[in-house]
């Protein structure tokens, strides 16, 4: 019996592979048309592994197959899927699949903010300690070699970790989807597009828990208590001076030691934060001795492409490139865990999310905010209609260095979605990087 693969994309191509690998049929469904498929170049490769393409066509009320595996952009209120669910169709995630196939332990890490970051580092403490660890899953972009998670499951061996970034979106078909440690590094609404509520989106980000058992590691921090309908018994809460691991204004605390925070190189309490999150979950799998390896090389991790990326330093002004900040709480954590004056370029395509919260927050810092693109209008009304309002992000570019003094930073920091004037994230972000380049002070 053929295996169903709702959506094409990156991972529907790799569940494609790996199912016609296993010796199975994978049967690809995309409602988009063949012409107006984004990365044509996906069918061609999905086509000459033997999957059978059914393209433009709406995805079926009924199905005879083994299962359905839902690509992470698949709306799980898609009335298909509603109707599959009901009538016996067993509905999984890429991770619940991956899961299923892998024959390697799997760190998992979730959360509004920070999973990449935290993913990267995890993986480096691990490797830093000898592991065999393969950086994959929601991760794309970072610069660093990265893989779906579904290829990395379908290729590990037992002596390998998969450390695994997971979306809300991927943890929404789970069900026997059990990692060895997770953790969820923060919570604040986003992606109210895709839920009927913020209580909704948190409990779909908890599903991350719910199928731990035993002597799993759950790690939370401490404003965000462990779900009560999770059964894993081991639970490491951070963030507060009385949890195994925090960070304060000088140091970052482990369960068996601490380290200054000025001797590591990415800046910010939240990256700092992240630090404490990777040491947790890495701990996880050795012995105390060997984490002062861990602990070295995350002192010269630097960050991720788009992520709080330092990109150049002309006439004492810095400038940072963190376009993956796509909502306003990211942009409250990129800013508020440096004192040096910044001036922030935001806007874009607004998530559905109130940029409020960031009014008295920007009326007491000091530097500017200049704000750009199709919702420039309504953010600025949101922050007190106070600042300037630009078209392009090169024209807040400009605004933004012609005010910044030596001593000062410009960060790319959006809080939106980048389709308006980009294809995505890494395009934007590209971009600044080429402002930065030519731009002569």
């Amino acid at each position: 019996m053929s295996v169903a693969i709702f959506g094409l994309g990156r991972s529907g191509l790799a569940i494609a592979t790996a199912l016609q690998q296993m010796g199975k049929q994978a049967v690809v469904y995309d409602e988009t048309p063949r012409e107006r498929i984004a990365k044509p170049e996906l069918i061609q490769e999905a086509e000459a592994v033997g999957a059978k393409l059914v393209l433009g066509e709406a995805f079926p009320m009924s199905l005879k197959v083994e299962y359905v595996v839902v690509n992470p952009a698949i709306d799980h209120r898609h009335p298909s899927l509603l109707a599959l669910s009901q009538e016996g169709t067993e509905i999984i995630s890429e991770i619940e699949f991956a899961y299923r196939i892998s024959k390697a332990p799997i760190i998992a890490i979730t959360g509004t903010n920070g999973k990449s970051t935290t993913v990267a580092m995890t993986t480096m403490a691990l490797q830093a300690m000898g592991f065999d660890a393969v950086l994959c899953g929601n991760i794309f972009g970072s610069g660093l070699p990265e893989q779906p998670l579904t290829m990395a499951a379908l290729n590990s061996t037992k002596d390998q970790v998969l450390v695994a970034e997971v979306s809300s979106f991927q943890l929404e078909w789970v069900s026997k989807f059990r990692p060895k440690a997770a953790a969820i590094t923060s919570l604040s609404p986003d992606h109210q597009d895709r839920y009927n509520s913020y209580d909704h989106y948190v409990d779909t980000k908890f599903n991350i828990f719910r199928g731990q058992k035993g002597v799993d590691l759950a790690a939370v921090t401490s404003k965000d208590p462990i779900d009560p309908k999770a059964t894993v018994k081991r639970v490491l809460p951070f963030g507060s001076s009385y949890a195994p691991a925090f960070v304060d204004d000088v140091k970052i605390a482990l369960e068996y030691f601490s380290v200054p925070r000025s001797e590591f190189k990415v800046l910010g309490k939240h990256n700092h934060m992240n630090i404490a999150i990777a040491m947790t979950l890495a701990s996880h799998f050795v012995k105390r001795d060997k984490l002062p390896l861990a602990i070295e090389a995350l002192k010269e991790f630097k960050g991720l492409s788009h992520r709080m990326e330092f990109v150049e330093e002309k006439r004492g002004i810095r400038f940072i490139n963190n376009s993956m900040c796509t909502n306003p709480a990211a942009v409250k954590a990129s800013l508020e865990s440096i004192e040096t004056p910044i001036h922030v370029l935001i806007g874009g395509v607004n998530k559905d999310l109130s940029f409020e919260g960031l009014k008295d927050f920007f009326a007491n810092r000091s530097g500017s905010v200049q704000i750009f693109g199709r919702d420039a209008q309504q953010i600025n009304q949101e922050l007190g209609g106070n600042y300037q309002v630009w078209s392009t992000m090169k024209e807040a570019f400009d605004a933004a260095t012609q005010v910044a003094k030596e001593g000062e930073i410009v960060m790319l920091a959006p809080g939106c979605a980048s389709m308006d004037q980009f294809r995505d994230f890494r395009h934007r972000g590209d971009v600044f990087r080429t402002y930065v380049t030519d731009w002569t002070g």
